[in-house]
């Protein structure tokens, strides 16, 4: 069962920064250069706790949070609370959209306890990372984002009459609108945690800052001989949302190739017609509204060779076990990014698992003019734009006790670091 509670969370004083200054983006998608910016922005921007430049990145978070702390700059709330979240944005269609959900602390749970599920894979590397920061501050400074199904949205309800009070942060940040409550009522807690203990938790985003909670977690237990397994070590900050809120939305990763030794697009395509259907545009944008039209295992396709845009379609569903012969349960076979990564990335164009692990052929984008330049510009050879992986093959993928390739959600808006922060060890 799914066992969250409130914490005094760490919050900026707003007397003595602007909120719109200090927030960033999570740590994993800032650039070397998107880095400096923050650093120049506002000299305690969160970015130096999350992603510092210092040569050991982890002492001077620590050494800076500690600061922040000591003089003022961060402030721990008096009282325990959870904390509703609103991020207002523009949809796909123009429309504005609001995502709704709170922010507590989540008991930590093994993945074979079938009480929060993963659905995407993780790499040591970056639980490494995130391990020493853990450590360094013992603290946590970036949500998990979570999903539970509430199909009567009556957690919703509880929290729903916060939203016509006055925040206490409200920051706009690349187009998106964050609104953020402090709520303490001990019998609205109390609701909440009542209602969402017999949920599963499926991770939306955050897979390794949760892996290094329990990893963390393990740590702290074994340093301490009263151990209970109510310190708050026990715990890991998240955001949970409703998996039928309508506010939730999922945008496409698109997968950008380059520094293949033997590229050649032509002959791509020609092998790709043996099974796919191709389409041919003059422009992105009637090649990006196809590829919105089509049916299951279709892809865009730009290429190094040809100034035409594509959109391959799988002649034959049915061929997917035979072009994706791995041993996959259903679930993740059916999913199209599973056919692009294994049949295409990997057999066709000779981009093993292993490199596509470490990320030595490819990166990921989510837009597609950027990923249309980069061809263009001779710095990629070509780029695959897919369509959304949907939410109900997310929940199946996570039920059936499995896992979906890396960037296989992109769930939009991304939480804002800075909000809140969670000590995780006092």
């Amino acid at each position: 069962m799914a066992t969250i509670i409130p914490f005094r969370g760490i919050r900026y004083d707003q007397s003595r920064v602007s909120m719109a200054s200090v927030v960033a983006p999570p740590y994993d998608v800032i650039t070397p250069e998107q880095q400096n910016g923050y650093y120049d922005r506002d000299p305690h921007n969160v970015v130096r706790l999350i992603l510092g430049r210092e040569a050991d990145r982890y002492a001077s978070a620590a050494a800076t949070y500690g600061e922040w702390r000591s003089s003022g700059v961060l402030m721990r709330d008096a009282a325990p609370a959870i904390y509703p979240l609103v991020q207002t944005f523009t949809g796909l269609d123009g429309g504005t959209v609001q995502r709704k959900g709170f922010i507590a602390l989540c008991r930590l749970e093994e993945f074979e306890k079938k009480i929060v599920l993963p659905h995407e894979r993780t790499l040591s590397k970056a639980k490494e990372d995130r391990f020493k920061l853990f450590q360094a501050t013992n603290s946590n400074f970036s949500q998990v984002f979570s999903l539970y199904s509430d199909p009567g949205s009556v957690i919703d309800s509880f929290i729903a009459p916060f939203h016509r009070t006055a925040p206490v942060i409200d920051v706009e940040f690349e187009s998106v609108r964050n609104q953020l409550w402090a709520v303490t009522d001990p019998t609205v807690v109390d609701a909440v945690a009542r209602e969402l203990e017999p949920k599963q938790v499926l991770i939306a985003d955050g897979h390794h800052r949760y892996e290094t909670g329990l990893a963390y977690r393990d740590l702290m237990r074994s340093k301490n001989p009263n151990h209970t397994g109510r310190e708050l070590y026990n715990y890991i900050m998240m955001f949970f949302t409703n998996l039928d809120d309508e506010g939730l939305v999922i945008f496409p990763t698109h997968r950008v190739l380059h520094s293949l030794p033997s590229y050649d697009g032509g002959a791509l395509l020609s092998t790709l017609q043996q099974h796919f259907d191709l389409q041919v545009f003059p422009a992105p944008a009637m090649m990006t509204d196809a590829l919105r039209q089509a049916g299951p295992y279709s892809y865009g396709i730009v290429s190094g060779h040809s100034s035409k845009f594509y959109v391959a379609t799988l002649r034959d569903p049915a061929s997917v076990s035979a072009l994706v012969p791995d041993d996959l349960p259903a679930e993740v076979k059916q999913l199209d990014v599973v056919l692009l990564h294994q049949y295409i990335i990997r057999r066709l164009l000779g981009v093993s698992q292993d490199a596509q692990d470490k990320k030595l052929n490819i990166h990921y984008l989510q837009d597609v003019r950027e990923s249309v330049d980069e061809v263009a510009a001779g710095t990629a050879q070509a780029a695959f734009f897919v369509k959304p992986t949907r939410i109900e093959q997310v929940r199946a993928v996570a039920k059936s006790g499995n896992v979906m390739p890396q960037k296989s959600t992109f769930f939009y808006p991304k939480l804002i670091s800075g909000l809140v922060l969670n000590l995780m060890s006092e």
